[in-house]
């Protein structure tokens, strides 16, 4: 039966075939605007990924000790038990606690001055982390340093009155670090240089150096020998096993008093913002499927108005009530589902012609940056600019025939409920 139905409303719709045309190319603009601009958001999405970094980077987190601005506060420490407790977190593959130098981080060659971060680690710790150098090793004995590729590159000169930075060669210079005391006794150290990182690392403006040199450091600087009973890190980077299990750590180490930030937490909120901007863009493009909704129904409402007395001889023969209704829903929803196909069929061709000028653009270096107008690196696209993914192709699909459906659903009762006599006489 309801073939027979579905067939009859396929002619009907074939009767009006300009009308059909125009009105399943409202659905079509709507479909188009809801899985472009969602696709938009995708391929921007996975470009910020792309920039972030390597898995590695993105389930590192950083671990700090809170703050509160009462005295009195019990806040948790960055102890060696804290440690401890950090590795039996379930999800937690390495613990890697660090020392901050207090005692100055002046670094002079010859007359020129520059500043960096200097953390100390435990050299034994240092495969772990993954490193990447341009020179020499990423190995640290008692002495060395391993410093970050942008070190090196705003030295100034502090007799100038202008102040330029200077790049320096530290890896191959004779590089001196300056230390003060509590009593504002000078010292000064000669680094040896083990290695020099890659670009891009987290350490691009620290120096690394071997955990027991800064305590050292700073036990002359303060005057204090240390107490293992009370001695506390400055910070603990602590990496999950997967990016998967990254966010629970995170929570698990908020939950214990920390501080915790990290690529990772970074990337959530980039998904939210993205998550939320999708949602946005979908809604622009909703607009226009409901203005499609309007037209269907439009054009449902007429063709109950000219096809009354057809109406009332279909109920005179038999037809019932639930089968006048089903016609004029399959109509609407077909309505619906031909202006999708289209939609998706031109979502994909558009799709098509921008990723190939982005690409384009990326291997000729056109445009700022090389983005054009986009805030993003060309070359970190995945995929394309636009990433149409079959999910979001089923979703339109569904969205185009559900608006058709919705559209119509009004005019279809109302034929469904009309009167056999009253429709019969119907000029």
């Amino acid at each position: 039966m309801f073939s027979q139905l579905a067939t009859l409303a396929v002619h009907n719709l074939m009767r009006a075939r300009a009308r059909l045309l125009m009105t399943a190319g409202g659905v079509l603009i709507g479909t188009t605007a809801v899985i472009l601009l969602v696709a938009l958001t995708v391929g921007l999405q996975r470009s910020a990924e792309a920039q972030i970094g390597s898995n590695q980077a993105l389930t590192d987190i950083q671990v700090y000790p809170n703050w509160s601005p009462r005295a009195d506060a019990n806040m948790p420490k960055l102890t060696i038990e804290a440690v401890r407790q950090f590795a039996r977190i379930p999800g937690v593959a390495l613990v890697i606690p660090q020392v901050n130098l207090r005692a100055g981080g002046e670094i002079k060659v010859g007359k020129l001055v520059g500043f960096a971060q200097i953390v100390g680690i435990d050299p034994r710790l240092l495969p772990y982390l993954g490193l990447s150098v341009q020179q020499g090793a990423a190995t640290l004995e008692r002495g060395q340093v391993i410093i970050g590729s942008q070190v090196g590159v705003n030295f100034f000169d502090p007799s100038s009155t202008e102040w330029q930075p200077m790049p320096v060669d530290l890896f191959n210079e004779r590089p001196q670090m300056s230390l003060y005391s509590s009593s504002g006794t000078p010292r000064s150290v000669n680094l040896r240089v083990a290695g020099m990182l890659a670009p891009n690392s987290q350490f691009d403006y620290m120096m690394l150096m071997p955990i027991q040199d800064v305590i050292a450091y700073n036990e002359w600087a303060s005057g204090e020998r240390p107490d293992p009973k009370t001695f506390t890190y400055d910070t603990v980077l602590v990496r999950a096993r997967d990016r998967e299990v990254t966010l629970a750590v995170s929570d698990a180490l908020r939950e214990m008093g920390y501080s915790v930030g990290g690529i990772g937490d970074y990337l959530n909120a980039i998904n939210g913002f993205f998550s939320t901007m999708r949602l946005m863009l979908g809604g622009v493009g909703a607009v226009a499927l409901l203005v499609a909704a309007f037209g269907v129904a439009n054009t449902m409402t007429m063709a109950i108005l000219e096809r009354t007395r057809e109406i009332g001889l279909m109920k005179a023969v038999g037809a019932t009530d639930s089968n006048i209704l089903t016609i004029f829903l399959v109509e609407a929803g077909l309505v619906g589902f031909l202006g999708g196909l289209s939609g998706v069929g031109v979502s994909l061709l558009l799709q098509r012609v921008i990723n190939e000028a982005v690409s384009t653009a990326a291997s000729t270096g056109s445009g700022p940056g090389p983005g054009m107008f986009l805030p993003v690196d060309l070359n970190n696209l995945q995929g394309g600019l636009v990433i149409i993914e079959p999910e979001l192709i089923a979703f339109g699909l569904a969205l185009a025939t559900g608006v058709g459906l919705l559209a119509g659903l009004y005019p279809a009762l109302r034929a469904a409920r009309m009167n056999t006599v009253t429709a019969l006489k119907t000029e």
